[in-house]
């Protein structure tokens, strides 16, 4: 349901693109003004810039004193936000133009037309805001932090109706150098959520994030009609999604009715600083958080404390305590943060009813995400318009400090401050989840025929087996273009699909160690049992007959039992 962006949708995105991320002054102006296109039309009075009144610019100047309206639209957006603005604040505004007329001077145009080809890249990409149907209302928690701004818009590629397709999607997050441990969890539990029609939300790294987004995609690639969706969300402009070598799982995202989205305008490189941002936004586009594996100190954990601080439900799968890499699961269960993961095959404690996704057309979408903290309905339109009241922000204006500065590092591993763990407890007990300690009985179905690729996939699995090789990942595929040299596109994008389709579809199985296995075809007890007797009738050396057809037995009959012949009364009248 793509339709072009209008113009302001274009003004949110040219503010995003001057104030190059979150920017706490840029939210607080937008809150204190009446649209993005009299804010924008403002700093463009501010700026001077040739052509503001051309023929054709909808940005024409009409304040007399724009730099005392931009004061006005700070300072009345900062109160609407829960701050009064003191001194300090409108020096950090008046630094906070600067960069911003910088970043306006890059784009070659402020014609509402060029900015529109500029931003979609001709229409080959979309571009949301709030207000459109399928905007995420649940970013808006973002501005509960209050020095935390939540995106002013999303560009993607693929189906945006999937932003849109759960109302309560699932974001699976972990290291990057993940072991087959951590991806089979990360890879199990999204095909099973995605299998009950929820919507997996990750970032399309190596590792844990790939694992994520292709238990997915087999899943849509097997019920391509009831199955949910994933989407990929990136630090950087969609020109500079990567990394390179997961090219083949983005093309399937987008193949599987999924998408691409970033909060960053075209043009933005994903510097280290810009995932920890990144993570905000994976954390708020979910209700549940699930991190497969990690160490003390990685995305994944600062993923975890975005959720814990949104209110969003935190899981982890423990791991041993003799290995690093299973160190920040291991702790975000130890300080209360998050609920230990105990199964993942049965989802039905993670996420909310099955369904199908959901079409935003069919149904009117849910303007409010409900706080689980306190049972009431949270602001979550995203929208930092003048009618925007965020209470849960004004209430927190006298402990947190408004205009704390987003991280600077280059390393993109710190956490920002998370929450304590007796207050993550209290969020989860409100809440009245209690995990499972018993996964549900599931039966077993008899696993399919396998394609030609699939054959190909459980050749090489029982090559490594004879060897007495592990058959991991990496083995399979070794295995595998060693004895189709032939076959080019054999590479680990194409083996891990084809792994996850075959274990979705009971082909495979893991063992003890997490190799890899194939599931041998049992034929069944009636065809057992007759095929013994045959050989028993025969004896030694016998040509195999064929076993006679029985007879099914005839149905017993129910009759209807005759009523006993009465009893001669004895006895006197």
């Amino acid at each position: 349901m793509s339709m072009e962006p209008n113009d302001e949708t274009i003004a949110r995105a040219t503010l995003a693109h001057c104030m190059d991320g979150p920017d706490a002054m840029m939210y607080a102006a937008l809150k204190g003004a009446p649209s993005a296109r009299v804010l924008v039309e403002a700093l463009m009075e501010r700026r001077g810039a040739p052509g503001a009144a051309g023929e054709g610019d909808s940005y024409e100047p009409v304040r007399q004193d724009p730099g005392r309206e931009l004061k006005d639209m700070f300072m009345v957006g900062a109160a609407r936000w829960g701050k009064r603005a003191d001194k300090e604040d409108l020096d950090r505004f008046r630094d906070a133009l600067v960069r911003w007329m910088q970043r306006m001077d890059l784009l070659p145009s402020m014609r509402p037309d060029a900015l529109r080809s500029l931003f979609t890249w001709d229409g080959s990409s979309w571009l949301i805001a709030p207000g459109h149907p399928c905007w995420p209302a649940q970013l808006g928690d973002l501005s509960e932090r209050i020095s935390w701004a939540s995106p002013l818009c999303l560009w993607g590629r693929g189906d945006e109706t999937a932003l849109v397709s759960c109302e309560a999607p699932l974001a699976i997050v972990g290291s990057r150098g993940v072991n087959d441990y951590g991806r089979e969890v990360a890879h199990s539990v999204a095909a099973h959520a995605a299998l009950r029609g929820h919507l997996i939300v990750s970032g399309g790294a190596y590792g844990t994030d790939a694992a994520a987004h292709w238990g997915a995609i087999a899943a849509a690639e097997r019920y391509p009609d009831r199955a949910g969706r994933t989407v990929a969300v990136f630090a950087g402009g969609l020109d500079h999604i990567g990394p390179q070598r997961n090219r083949e799982l983005f093309d399937r995202i987008l193949g599987a009715s999924g998408a691409l989205v970033t909060e960053m305008s075209p043009g933005t490189i994903p510097e280290a600083r810009r995932f920890l941002l990144r993570n905000r936004v994976i954390a708020a586009l979910a209700r549940t958080v699930v991190v497969a594996q990690a160490r003390l100190r990685s995305g994944a954990i600062n993923t975890a404390m975005w959720g814990a601080d949104l209110g969003r439900e935190v899981y982890a799968a423990p791991g041993l305590v003799t290995e690093a890499s299973h160190a920040g699961c291991n702790s975000l269960i130890h300080d209360g943060v998050a609920v230990i993961l105990v199964d993942h095959e049965d989802v039905t404690e993670l996420c909310h009813a099955d369904h199908q996704p959901r079409d935003p057309q069919a149904e009117p979408q849910d303007e409010s995400l409900p706080d689980p903290a306190n049972g009431t309905p949270a602001t979550a339109t995203g929208d930092a318009g003048p009618n925007t009241t965020d209470a849960g922000a004004t209430a927190q204006a006298s402990q947190d400090t408004l205009w704390q500065a987003a991280p600077e590092s280059s390393h993109p591993l710190e956490e920002p401050p998370g929450v304590k763990p007796a207050k993550a407890a209290s969020r989860r007990l409100a809440r009245g989840r209690i995990p499972s300690t018993k996964a549900a009985s599931r039966p077993k179905p008899a696993p399919p025929k396998p394609t030609d690729d699939q054959q190909i996939v459980l050749t090489a699995i029982r090559s490594c087996r004879r060897r007495g090789m592990r058959a991991g990942e990496d083995e399979i595929g070794a295995a595998a273009r060693r004895a189709h040299p032939q076959r080019a596109e054999i590479g680990p994008a194409w083996v891990a699909g084809q792994l996850g389709s075959m274990e979705l579809c009971g082909l495979i199985v893991r063992d003890e160690s997490g190799a890899f296995k194939p599931v041998e075809r049992v034929p069944s007890k009636a065809a057992s049992q007759a095929q013994a007797a045959v050989q028993t009738a025969s004896g030694p050396g016998a040509l195999p007959v064929a076993p006679k057809p029985v007879a099914p037995e005839p149905a017993l009959e129910h009759a209807t039992p005759e009523p006993a012949a009465p009893t001669p009364a004895t006895g006197s009248a």
